[in-house]
């Protein structure tokens, strides 16, 4: 990994020197590249060395960082910190961290179509997905349910629903990425798989809310004050925690019918369960 934290700051050290640049750079320090790292994880496992997928693992790792961007503004969950510290529009005016996800959104595609690693088919498939499962058919769409939801409307249904769009969505991403890359056909199992574990972290996710320190998260509490509906709005603590060991039990058992080495995608997927 501190191969490909040195590819980010590469790219970012070819930006035009300005204050988005600045702020991209602000935003894009102390990630913990848990998708990047899914990526790397599964492309080693079908052979090949990590580097070939920098350039779609960097594309997501901005568009993630721009969704987080997003969802600190006052319009959206209003949080003050990220990362362990302050959110990017406190640090640098919210105009301008406007301006910085929708710079980070749009080189997302630049930045793979530009790579000199894959050929047009190749290119063409990871920014389809990148699109796809980043918008409408993935992680916008579960915006739009997360914002228009709250602690007395939401149910289980519906829960999974948002979790398997707002979350899943890059998730089934990273999953992607590797299948493409191989050219292989095989959507159906990967998309499951990304879904799977993205319902996972956005579980544990809802789970830490409550009994984590904003300090040890990194980021504000805000689903409480925000009214959120959460993984905690139709499970208790003790059967959101059954459930997240179910879900750990059944990704267990689907990558038994991987097509790939499993060895590096278990071991990230053993930091996940004890984090």
């Amino acid at each position: 990994m501190n191969n490909f934290e040195q590819y980010i700051n590469d790219y970012l050290d070819r930006q035009r020197p300005c204050l988005i640049t600045d702020a991209m750079k602000y935003a894009l320090e102390g990630g913990k590249r848990f998708r990047p790292r899914i990526i790397f994880s599964i492309v080693k496992g079908m052979g090949f060395d990590e580097s070939a997928a920098y350039d779609a693992a960097l594309a997501l790792e901005l568009i993630q960082t721009y969704s987080l961007i997003h969802d600190d503004l006052p319009a959206m969950d209003n949080d003050d910190m990220r990362r362990g510290k302050p959110s990017l529009h406190k640090a640098f005016r919210e105009d301008i961290a406007i301006l910085t996800g929708d710079e980070l959104l749009t080189d997302a595609f630049r930045v793979v179509s530009e790579s000199n690693v894959y050929d047009p088919e190749v290119k063409v498939n990871i920014i389809n997905a990148l699109s796809k499962y980043a918008g409408s058919d993935g992680m916008i769409y579960g915006q739009l349910l997360d914002v228009t939801s709250d602690s007395t409307n939401i149910d289980k249904e519906k829960l999974v629903e948002i979790q398997d769009n707002k979350t899943g969505g890059l998730f089934k991403i990273s999953c992607l990425i590797p299948m493409y890359i191989r050219k292989e056909d095989n959507e159906e199992y990967y998309i499951r798989l990304g879904s799977l574990i993205g319902q996972i972290f956005q579980n544990q996710d809802d789970l830490f809310d409550l009994i984590k320190t904003e300090a040890e998260m990194g980021k504000n509490r805000s689903d409480v004050k925000n009214n959120k509906g959460t993984a905690l709005s139709v499970y208790s603590m003790e059967e959101l925690k059954d459930l997240i060991d179910r879900q750990f039990n059944e990704l267990d058992d689907m990558l038994k019918e991987a097509d790939f080495d499993t060895v590096y995608l278990l071991e990230l997927l053993k930091a996940l369960r004890e984090r």
